[in-house]
């Protein structure tokens, strides 16, 4: 399965473009540029979100807590480094409320064999390009600082015990470039 990182994207402007509150049309937009920021490795996703950002992960990355800019520009930049920032999101459910976006779904992200080993997971090719697929369930508060909805930080809860790692034929690869090309579509 080759992954399209652009669906979510599609997903967030559909229920933007149904939302006729301002500021909750604002936040959904955020939204779809925050992920587009993330996939491409684009440092501009910094300014989707406030000063001090708060990320929560809960049933992975051994439930991580990641506050303030510095560590969640790390965090980014790790991704990024690492080559692992093509996601997919197919969003089965999504609501934006006054507090900030709530949304339900499957998480697929491309990742490098090497990259696993590095992190202490066993695959059979260290060359080879995995696809981790896993149930998520994202909520992301929102403040309104001057004028601008911004992303307060990001509360994951991540069905680890039912994810799934497989890996991807070549052809099934994406290449930056292609996610590239997906996103300069819309």
């Amino acid at each position: 399965m080759k992954i399209s990182p652009i669906k979510g994207w599609h997903a967030y402007t559909t229920h933007m473009d149904a939302e006729t509150d301002p500021k909750r049309k604002a936040m959904l937009d955020n939204m779809r540029h925050h992920l587009k920021y993330e996939c491409l490795a684009d440092p501009e996703i910094f300014n989707t979100m406030v000063p001090e950002p708060d990320y929560r992960f809960y049933a992975s990355y051994d439930n991580a807590v990641i506050k303030g800019m510095p560590d969640v520009q790390q965090f980014y930049y790790n991704i990024w480094d690492t080559r692992s920032s093509l996601v997919e999101l197919n969003i089965t459910h999504c609501a934006a409320a006054d507090w900030g976006v709530a949304c339900a779904g499957e998480w697929y992200q491309q990742v490098p064999g090497e990259t696993l080993i590095a992190d202490g997971t066993e695959v059979p090719d260290p060359d080879a390009w995995y696809l981790s697929r896993a149930d998520l369930s994202w909520f992301f508060p929102f403040e309104e600082i001057d004028g601008k909805m911004l992303l307060v930080g990001e509360i994951c809860y991540i069905d680890e015990a039912g994810a799934t790692l497989t890996q991807l034929a070549p052809e099934d690869v994406l290449s930056m470039e292609e996610a590239q090309a997906e996103f300069d579509s819309v």
